[in-house]
């Protein structure tokens, strides 16, 4: 279950890179995608579509498939930002509004916060 959420906040986080890189690899479309974010809409079960994405991905040439795009390392909510008192919480941090999947987004000064892929609702501000 942790890793489908893993999995489906790395596509919420870059849906459009991912679509690109389908529409432009050897498949020509993004129809998995879509069938991910459709299934994950409708509150069916998506992990054998993101594993089906993942390999897709790989076969297309990049080893790291989906976990390629998360460039942060930052899919583990349990990960601290350096100088957070863990015994204290106190540092906001935006997450995934219907909790489906593990993205986040930390406040980045004026900019809106971004919007859930599947519902586009706000991510949900939480305190970490």
């Amino acid at each position: 279950m942790q890793r489908t959420k893993e999995r489906l906040g790395i596509v919420c986080a870059t849906t459009e890179e991912i679509r690109d890189d389908l529409l432009n690899g050897a498949l020509g479309n993004d129809d998995l995608l879509e069938e991910v974010l459709t299934a994950a809409r409708e509150g069916r079960d998506i992990t054998d579509r993101l594993d089906q994405l993942h390999a897709v991905l790989q076969a297309e040439g990049d080893a790291q498939g989906l976990h390629g795009y998360d460039d942060r390392g930052l899919t583990d909510r349990r990960v601290h930002a350096a100088g957070v008192h863990r015994a204290r919480p106190a540092e906001t941090i935006y997450i995934c509004p219907t909790d489906r999947c593990a993205r986040f987004w930390w406040p980045q000064g004026p900019s809106p916060v971004p919007r859930c892929v599947l519902s586009s609702d706000p991510l949900r501000r939480a305190r970490l």
